[in-house]
């Protein structure tokens, strides 16, 4: 990961907290919140007409796992494309 840690980057995601992304010149905001027991996490392609993918979890399963195994990536998962993934500060 380019601009930082990436196991600080999973970490940050399990907390919910809002991430800001660069990868292949595509700028990605991720974030995750909770309502009661179901818990959920989206990512936007900040492109005109850019995707959305959302994930549902509950109290025993945050959905992170499913993000990072999804190949949203030109058909890669998170892990085969960190590296080139940039943390953006936004």
């Amino acid at each position: 990961m380019i601009n930082g840690n990436v196991q600080e980057f999973v970490d940050h995601i399990h907390y919910g907290d809002e991430l800001w992304f660069l990868y292949n010149n595509i700028k990605y905001f991720l974030q995750g919140w909770s309502e009661g027991d179901d818990l959920e996490l989206v990512l936007y392609e900040m492109i005109p007409n850019g995707k959305e993918y959302w994930w549902k979890g509950d109290k025993n399963r945050f959905p992170v796992e499913e993000f990072l195994s999804s190949p949203i990536f030109n058909g890669k998962k998170f892990w085969d494309v960190e590296k080139s993934i940039t943390w953006l500060d936004d």
